[in-house]
């Protein structure tokens, strides 16, 4: 024990080895902290995102597209934001353990724990719309994205799948006018056999979507017209299909 307390010793003098002043001990710790915060804060709006876009989407098209229902569901998965959020968790995960004192905690509980503070911060700032802010940006600043990336608005512009939307320009007795969601016009044509959902209103301004079959042309006959909003969506304000028209 002796040898090795003068060994140390010796080390020292040869090393020139000095204590570090308190305050750098103390800006790496508040470094530290700040990074694991940044990194929590990207891993939950990529859960925010995700919910987002998953919400969004109707999933009951299925029954209405030519894809097998195990292809449909995958093609809507946002792997984009899943992969971030694995990375960011993983970041999270790594920055708690090089704290102080996160040697203490079990991994267990430091996963536990980090996964439910992101869901719930990833929430909250869905709750706040930061969620659509997060998609807009992405959708303006990266191509690769935009074109990638499954969307309401991708979802319901497929007219040779049976599928379209846009705003009611005009009503006549045998169908409606719309421009759709890329500034196109289209007759739809509506008849007895058409099913409209109670939320849907057919009324000028009204943005719908709609189901059935094109025809030659601009001209695209209607099986089912449904509002732009569903159920999720209605909690989001007045206006919120209008702005994600592009």
């Amino acid at each position: 024990m002796k040898n090795l307390i003068q060994d140390t010793i010796s080390r020292i003098k040869e090393q020139h080895i000095r204590p570090e002043p308190r305050w750098k001990f103390v800006l790496r710790k508040i470094g530290l902290w700040i990074l694991i915060g940044l990194v929590a804060f990207l891993a939950s709006a990529s859960i925010s995102v995700v919910y987002f876009l998953l919400s969004q989407l109707d999933w009951d098209l299925y029954r209405f597209s030519q894809h097998n229902r195990i292809f449909f569901f995958f093609s809507m998965v946002p792997y984009f934001w899943l992969i971030l959020l694995a990375i960011f968790a993983a970041g999270v995960f790594w920055g708690v353990r090089r704290t102080e004192n996160g040697y203490r905690f079990n991994w267990l509980k430091i996963v536990a724990v980090t996964v439910a503070g992101l869901i719930l911060l990833g929430f909250l700032l869905s709750y706040i719309g930061l969620d659509r802010h997060f998609n807009n940006v992405m959708m303006k600043r990266m191509p690769y994205y935009a074109n990638n990336i499954e969307t309401k608005e991708k979802q319901w512009m497929q007219p040779e799948q049976g599928f379209l939307s846009g705003v009611i320009k005009d009503i006549s007795k045998d169908g409606l006018s719309i421009r759709d969601l890329d500034g196109a016009d289209w007759n739809v044509e509506v008849s007895e056999k058409t099913f409209v959902r109670p939320m849907a209103r057919i009324e000028k301004g009204e943005m719908i979507k709609i189901i059935g079959t094109k025809k030659g042309g601009k001209t695209f006959e209607a099986l089912e017209i449904r509002p732009w909003r569903g159920r999720g969506e209605m909690m989001m304000g007045p206006g919120y299909g209008r702005g994600m028209m592009r």
